[in-house]
């Protein structure tokens, strides 16, 4: 990545090459703590996913995540094998199965949460004032980029990676 920094031509490579490298810095906790509770990347979205809302169903998933319905049913299938994610029947239509996440897959969720804050404190206590200002402001300035562009450009994940 430093090689990507060093030949940027503009402002902006120079900013994508700085986010590649800075996703970078996160890669050792979030590689140990998938190794830890043995969970792939799609399963820990669905985990997420299903913490955040409750009782979401296998296609609201699927069509999240853009993936078949067989395949998110062997995500969750995995994840209640692992005892973070149970079923339940929906009692008003019972054609609808909804997801709920156990004690376990709170408990997952907290503590991945919680690692990734310790390690984000550490990283950023190292910074002074001035600098940690600026990267506020950096990152406040990033996601507004992203909210207009989302607003604009709903699909650019899909256009950015066609055929995937």
């Amino acid at each position: 990545m430093a090689r990507a920094r060093a030949n940027a031509q503009s402002p902006v490579e120079l900013a994508r090459a700085l986010i590649g490298e800075t996703m970078g810095v996160f890669d050792p906790f979030r590689f140990r703590a998938w190794s830890d509770l043995g969970l792939t990347t799609a399963q820990l979205r669905v985990l997420f996913m299903v913490r955040n809302q409750p009782g979401v169903t296998a296609g609201e998933l699927a069509g999240r995540l853009s993936v078949t319905p067989p395949t998110i049913s062997g995500i969750v299938d995995r994840l209640v094998r692992l005892e973070l994610v149970r079923r339940e029947d929906d009692e008003s239509d019972r054609r609808l199965v909804r997801n709920q996440l156990t004690g376990a897959g709170e408990a997952a969720c907290t503590k991945l949460e919680r690692g990734g804050e310790v390690f984000t404190r550490r990283l950023l206590v190292e910074m002074d004032d001035r600098d940690l200002e600026m990267l506020i402001a950096g990152l406040k300035a990033f996601v507004e980029a992203a909210q207009r562009v989302a607003s604009i450009e709903p699909d650019l994940a899909l256009m950015a990676m066609p055929g995937s």
